[in-house]
């Protein structure tokens, strides 16, 4: 008779670049809080809801997280953790993401960084209220962490269910230089 384990390893640090837009699903090292209210959903063809929700990624055709309010509780919390991404390659790195926060309740989209695998976390972005229904572009300088950092997503719903917030493509790379006119430099290749 054999005994069966069941076992998880954590995941190394991510180096940086790095990237994520969810379209291989969601990310195997990634983790869901298990102390918020409920978890962020992977989705690609728009939310069950109307007036609210992308309908698409932001490229189209792709996959995106993000967190359905039809329940219509005020003030739920949904958390996703990534890994740790190992900054020391990047002289001035910078995060940046898309969010798409279209609805008349809408809630707060937080992003908090941790350097001690979460025990302690730093607000490093925040956002509220409606923003209209497209993607809109956010850019945080990370040149303060010179390690490994891990980042807390946090959706905290609105008061009705024309709340729900997504993210797509998720991004940490060098900042680009002032005055590079390069077209075709990338910083996050």
């Amino acid at each position: 008779i054999r005994d069966r384990f069941t076992f998880t390893t954590s995941c190394a640090a991510a180096p940086a670049p790095y990237l994520e837009n969810f379209d291989l699903g969601f990310p195997v090292c990634w983790t869901q809080a298990t102390t918020d209210d409920a978890n962020w959903t992977l989705d690609a063809n728009g939310t069950p809801s109307s007036s609210t929700g992308p309908s698409d990624d932001l490229t189209g055709g792709g996959n995106y997280m993000y967190i359905e309010t039809s329940s219509g509780s005020s003030g739920y919390t949904y958390e996703m953790h990534t890994q740790a991404i190992d900054l020391s390659s990047l002289s001035s790195p910078e995060l940046r993401f898309y969010s798409h926060m279209y609805g008349s309740s809408m809630g707060t989209l937080n992003v908090d960084a941790s350097t001690d695998n979460g025990v302690t976390w730093t607000n490093i972005w925040t956002l509220s209220g409606d923003q209209g229904n497209q993607w809109n572009e956010a850019t945080i300088d990370l040149s303060t962490y010179t390690s490994q950092i891990s980042l807390r997503i946090q959706g905290v719903t609105g008061t009705s269910f024309t709340s729900d917030m997504a993210i797509d493509l998720i991004r940490i790379g060098k900042a680009p230089v002032l005055g590079c006119t390069d077209p075709n430099a990338s910083n996050y290749d």
